[in-house]
C-alpha cells in the first residue's frame, strides 16, 4: 500500500485543486483512500462527513507536507475508510476554518457504495 501513497501525493501536488481517490489492492478491496490538497497555513482544513443506508468508517488519516512556496505549507490530507455496514453512502469533504464562523471553502462529494462483504466502490 505504501507504494501507492507516493505517486498520489506527487498527483495531488501537481494539481493542487483536484482530489483523488483509489480502491486499495486486490489484498485489501474493503479500504477507500481520499486524498486532498490542503495548506493548514490558511487555516482551512477539511471536514468529513457521511449520509445514506450504508456506513463508512474512517481508519486513518494523515498530512504529509510539500515543499512549501514561501506562504505556508501546503500538502496532501490523506483518509482511508473501511465499510462497516452495507448500503450507499454520500461522502462529502468541505474545507472549512473552523474557529473562524465556519467558513467554508471548496467541497467535494464521492458516491460510495458498501457491498455485504464490506467492499467499497465509489463514483
Amino acid at each position: 500500500m505504501r507504494k501507492l501513497i507516493l505517486p498520489l501525493i506527487l498527483l495531488a501536488l501537481l494539481f493542487p485543486s483536484c482530489s483523488t481517490t483509489e480502491n486499495s489492492t486486490a489484498d485489501d478491496s474493503s479500504r477507500m483512500i481520499i486524498t486532498l490538497a490542503e495548506n493548514p497555513s490558511t487555516g482551512y482544513s477539511w471536514i468529513w462527513g457521511q449520509m445514506g443506508t450504508g456506513h463508512i468508517e474512517m481508519i486513518d488519516e494523515a498530512f504529509i507536507p510539500g515543499d512549501g512556496d514561501g506562504v505556508g505549507i501546503p500538502g496532501t490530507h490523506i483518509f482511508t475508510f473501511v465499510g462497516t455496514k452495507p448500503g450507499h453512502v454520500t461522502l462529502t469533504f468541505s474545507s472549512r476554518q473552523p474557529w473562524q464562523g465556519g467558513g467554508i471553502g471548496d467541497t467535494e462529494a464521492f458516491s460510495v457504495t458498501v457491498y455485504d462483504d464490506m467492499t467499497i466502490s465509489y463514483l
